[in-house]
């Protein structure tokens, strides 16, 4: 049983996840000073940071909304990128939370290629989670029905890895992974403008971390301060030697699957940190901080060679 309680403190909220007879707190990244709002023609603005999003807010003579007074009862919160990856941490060593429903099809789902869009959320009722679980569509749950609200989700980014996802890794060998230099140049900009104010918001890929999945490597992170390297098949130095050169990344597997008791894959992640900045001019940008976006890592591992080649 996957059971959620969770906590204010100081204006971010982490949860208590207890699954199986495992137990953790898990904090969400930490707090980014959010600068105060510009001024600008008969109103002003806001942006933040909330999660894996941007919460973008156009205030004017009309800010005041019917929506005061409204009552909550019941709302779903989407994990953070930092819980789901504890989530999977977890699922690897722990059979009861592999077997939760929205688990396994998280993993079913990065198995199949189709899990980049999805989240996982949690149902809480009079302030308390009461235990429900979901998978949900990121772009779905950032849709904002309010004309002076703007909600910007980053895209996931497909890393390249050597040897190529639908291959087998051999156990032990490294997995190399990186970004090309289109994936990791993209800009994520979006604009929304009323009352006479534009607020702009624009983010780009900075560094990534990477877990592998596999329980013998749990709470281990390969950290990479930049898109990394690929492997060079055409480089005369081994693998293992050039996972070892400056500003490559790397992730070890260590446990075979697909043998009794294990499943065909382990399901890692690799999140990518964005940098965010917003203005209300286009000249004067302010920093909002760093958006983690999670894209799951399913890998398949077998005692057999499998010839190491570079993705294009």
């Amino acid at each position: 049983m996957l059971r959620i309680r969770c906590r204010l403190a100081a204006g971010f909220v982490s949860c208590l996840i207890a699954v199986g007879g495992t137990t953790a707190w898990v904090d969400p990244t930490p707090a980014q000073a959010t600068p105060a709002a510009d001024r600008a023609g008969d109103g002003g603005a806001t942006s933040r940071i909330s999660g894996d999003r941007i919460i973008t807010t156009i205030f004017g003579q009309q800010s005041g909304s019917r929506r005061r007074g409204r009552v909550i009862t019941s709302s779903w919160v989407t994990f953070t990128a930092t819980q789901v990856a504890y989530l999977l941490q977890v699922a690897s060593v722990d059979p009861a939370v592999a077997g939760h429903p929205a688990i396994r099809d998280y993993g079913a789902r990065a198995v199949a290629g189709t899990a980049d869009d999805l989240s996982i959320q949690y149902r809480v009722v009079n302030g308390r989670a009461n235990g429900e679980v979901r998978l949900v569509s990121i772009s779905a749950t950032a849709a904002s029905g309010w004309s002076r609200q703007m909600v910007t989700v980053v895209p996931p980014l497909r890393p390249t890895l050597s040897p190529p996802g639908g291959l087998a890794v051999p156990v032990s060998q490294p997995v190399f992974i990186s970004y090309t230099p289109q994936v990791w140049g993209q800009v994520v900009q979006r604009t929304l403008s009323s009352n006479g104010v534009t607020a702009r918001v624009r983010a780009w890929p900075v560094r990534f971390e990477a877990r592998s999945g596999d329980p013998a490597a749990v709470g281990q992170v390969t950290r990479c301060p930049g898109r990394g390297q690929a492997y060079d098949p055409g480089d005369p130095a081994s693998p293992a030697q050039q996972a070892r050169r400056p500003g490559v990344c790397t992730l070890p597997y260590r446990s075979r699957t697909g043998i009794p008791g294990r499943p065909s894959s382990w399901i890692g992640d690799v999140t990518v940190w964005w940098w965010a900045e917003w203005s209300t001019d286009g000249r004067r940008w302010r920093p909002l901080g760093e958006i983690p976006r999670l894209t799951a890592l399913p890998r398949a591992v077998r005692d057999v060679p499998t010839a190491l080649e570079a993705r294009p």
